[in-house]
């Protein structure tokens, strides 16, 4: 793990996590929802093929990032254009799975042509409230959305209560969600593992600063599609029970020069079933 100081005199710090080729093509990964860095863990050797650096950095209050109060969405794009800058990296692409999906929009809205692509790996759209949120296929991910952008703090006591559950019950829980969809045949059996590590890490520090997390997605993202000039390609697939397709048609609405990538049989987890071939789009910037 490796940590920068930011804010005012260094009053905050950022964890982040590299995988790949140290000297390879840069990309900026945002991470999922009840996740954090060590998401990215799976691709160190999918990444060395592809010659690409792949930096993935915990949000404020996740893992080993310090919360960082009165935080906006967009502030993500400049937390993350102090980390290039930080690591002498010029223009970067970057990636986002799931709820990180809006974090990799938003760092095209904010940074320009400093980012060269983007991609969303089952990303998720603007939430309408109701229909949207019963549609989502987690528990956790429902209540979360519901509560966090009213109560974040009762929203954070659910998920340290979660976090202090025995941990053969959590992993037992994480296998049953991963071995029910159609991705389960394709992901390797050590997921299960790294997706129990990725969720007990992303709430080391406590529920508060993923329940902000969930608050800011659930709410006005603050930046316009237009704003985006970055090539954009939205990968989702038809069978995802978690986050339903639908996200991916909504989201190409607001960024009709999107492309979409619409994959058949493919559920939620199409990051590690489909990661070749969205390295060889974003290293076509």
């Amino acid at each position: 793990m490796n940590t920068l100081l930011l804010g005012d005199h260094g009053s905050r710090r950022l964890g982040w996590n590299e995988v790949g080729s140290p000297s390879g093509i840069p990309v900026i990964h945002c991470h999922g929802g009840l996740s954090c860095r060590l998401e990215s863990r799976f691709a160190d050797r999918i990444c060395k093929r592809h010659g690409v650096r792949w930096i993935t950095a915990d949000r404020p209050g996740i893992g080993a990032s310090d919360i960082q109060p009165g935080r906006k969405l967009m502030d993500w794009a400049e937390d993350m254009a102090a980390l290039a800058d930080h690591l002498q990296l010029g223009r970067f692409a970057v990636s986002g799975w799931s709820a990180g999906g809006p974090y990799a929009l938003a760092c095209g809205a904010v940074l320009g042509r400093r980012v060269t692509r983007i991609a969303t790996l089952a990303g998720m759209a603007p939430l309408r409230q109701g229909a949207d949120i019963r549609a989502l296929g987690m528990a956790t991910d429902r209540f979360l959305f519901r509560v966090s952008p009213r109560s974040p703090r009762l929203a954070a006591l659910g998920l340290s209560a979660a976090r202090q559950a025995p941990s053969r019950l959590l992993r037992a829980s994480i296998a049953r969600m991963l071995a029910n969809g159609p991705d389960a045949p394709f992901l390797p059996a050590t997921l299960v593992d790294q997706v129990t590590a990725s969720f007990s890490e992303s709430l080391r520090p406590g529920g508060l600063g993923t329940a902000r997390d969930y608050g800011l997605l659930a709410a006005d993202w603050g930046f316009s599609p237009d704003q985006i000039t970055s090539p954009v390609s939205l990968w989702h697939g038809r069978d995802d029970t978690l986050l339903p397709f639908d996200h991916a048609t909504r989201l190409q609405a607001m960024l009709p020069s999107a492309s979409l990538q619409a994959l058949p049989g493919v559920g939620h987890f199409l990051l590690q079933r489909c990661l070749d071939d969205v390295l060889d789009e974003l290293m076509t910037g």
